[in-house]
């Protein structure tokens, strides 16, 4: 078919058709259909969907950020803010998601919140989106820099309270705020209903309180706070916590009625606490947990089953450990199921990610890594039984007695269980060049040497399956990379 043809059957197309097809585009490509038709020049003004990111601008094949580059695809930014909400009739088409993703650089970041302002004023809005970024992100900067753009976010925000009062979205980076600015944020933003903070504080231990009537989703990744306190958060569904740097009481949780996803990561060192779950999360009842260890020393400290601990875990359907260190004893993580009768889904991740770990051996004893990394602990629970497991899923599983061991005894105690899913070690982009020795089963006749292994004395009608990692199934990546 010839491309006059093809351009001819696209634009005979419905607008609500094309406009379904543009909505997926980015601003950038959505504009060059202009050139197109006059009708095409009309479309891009109706869409529902705006999604500007200041990244799309870069040259193709660019993945540094330089500033007189950072200057160039600012400005590109905002003309085509401006071009695109100029085009709009306010009265005809709703906003379904206005997405806006930029470098915090003044004037600017001023003439994008003043746009957006506008259009928040004179266009109905569904969800607003706010991704700051900063140069910061892209080379190595010191605290005096995360000074300066705290006060350019904070000098933003004031001149801009149109724009931050109807956004529902907010993704900050590289921030040091003053002791009140986080509060007074919250406060304009009132239809906060998604909390992103990557790097951030408020000065040397200072506490991070928050309180909202509207936000349900909240992330704090490798933030120095001395501690988070979660007051009242009535809506809040979902939580991450990446990264504390207090191990006493790093996280308080108030009143968060609806709580149910959970994301828990850290790197421990030596010297710091470990945390009791039962405390950590005291007063929630979570659905589902994920719990990150960075290949490092495990953080969670095991519990014998208590009321308090019960409580925290009666509703918890799916348990997620990631990148638990290679080559410990894995018994430590069987408190969760004891504690948690109405347990489907266990996932496990071994792994010793290499690309991402502290490979020094002078760093790793200047800043206090453990040599030892895995925790001991026993069961006060003789032949405990649990209904309700239905997978186990193990991603790094070697043929090696610890990881045996472990399997047989989940699957000795989970009467009910359906199926488990052993896959080999994984491996980056990076580490896939020089990948360490494996034990995993490959050839059939050994997985059958393993199954047997496995299963020798136990009475379980569960299927073990052994899986390359080229074979991952689509709901295991899913529910590994969840939430």
């Amino acid at each position: 078919m010839e491309d006059g043809n093809r351009e001819d059957m696209l634009s005979n197309l419905p607008d609500h058709i094309l406009l379904t097809i543009l909505d997926r585009l980015n601003v950038r490509d959505a504009a060059r259909t202009c050139v197109l038709s006059r009708r095409w020049q009309q479309l891009p003004a109706m869409l529902s969907q705006i999604k500007i990111d200041v990244l799309d601008f870069l040259p193709e094949g660019t993945t540094a950020c330089y500033q007189r580059e950072i200057v160039r695809i600012n400005g590109a930014a905002v003309e085509a803010t401006k071009s695109i909400m100029s085009r709009r009739d306010p009265s005809r088409n709703t906003i379904h998601l206005l997405s806006m993703k930029f470098f915090l650089r003044d004037n600017d970041t001023i003439s994008i919140g003043h746009a957006l302002g506008q259009i928040m004023a004179t266009h109905k809005v569904e969800i607003a989106q706010f991704a700051i970024l900063t140069e910061a992100h892209y080379s190595r900067r010191g605290d005096d820099d995360l000074v300066y753009y705290g006060r350019n976010f904070m000098l933003f925000f004031e001149a801009c309270p149109g724009a931050f009062g109807g956004l529902t979205c907010l993704k900050l980076q590289d921030l040091r705020f003053g002791k009140s600015d986080i509060c007074n944020v919250l406060l304009t933003c009132k239809q906060l209903k998604h909390l992103r903070m990557f790097n951030c504080d408020s000065g040397v231990w200072a506490t991070l309180q928050v309180e909202h009537l509207q936000l349900s989703e909240l992330e704090i990744v490798n933030c120095s706070f001395r501690k988070v306190v979660l007051i009242s958060l009535p809506k809040l569904t979902q939580m991450a916590f990446h990264g504390w740097i207090a191990f006493q009481d790093p996280l308080s949780v108030g009143d968060v009625p609806l709580l149910e996803t959970v994301d828990l990561t850290n790197v421990c060192l030596s010297s710091h606490k470990m945390v009791k779950l039962s405390e950590f999360l005291g007063g929630t009842s979570v659905r589902n947990l994920r719990l990150g260890f960075e290949s490092e020393k495990i953080w969670v400290q095991p519990e014998h089953l208590t009321r308090q601990l019960a409580s925290v875990f009666c509703q918890l359907t799916f348990v997620h450990m990631a990148e638990i260190p290679e080559g410990y004893d894995l018994s430590w993580s069987l408190f969760i199921l004891e504690a948690a009768p109405n347990l489907k889904e266990l996932y496990l991740t071994v792994w010793d990610h290499l690309c991402t770990m502290e490979m020094d051996r002078e760093k790793r004893r200047a800043l206090s890594y453990s040599i030892r990394k895995g925790v001991r602990w026993e069961s006060s629970a003789s032949r405990f039984q649990h209904r309700r497991l239905e997978t186990l899923v193990i991603f790094g599983f070697e043929s090696e007695e610890y990881m045996l061991t472990h399997v047989r005894c989940v699957m000795e105690a989970a009467v009910n269980l359906k199926n488990v899913f052993l896959y080999n070690r994984l491996a980056c982009k990076m580490c896939r060049d020089n990948p360490p020795p494996s034990s995993f089963p490959f050839a059939e006749t050994k997985k059958l040497l393993v199954e047997k292994i496995i299963t020798s004395g136990i009475d379980s009608a569960a299927s073990i399956h052994f899986l390359a990692g080229k074979t991952i199934w689509a709901s295991h990546v899913a529910k590994k990379n969840f939430p």
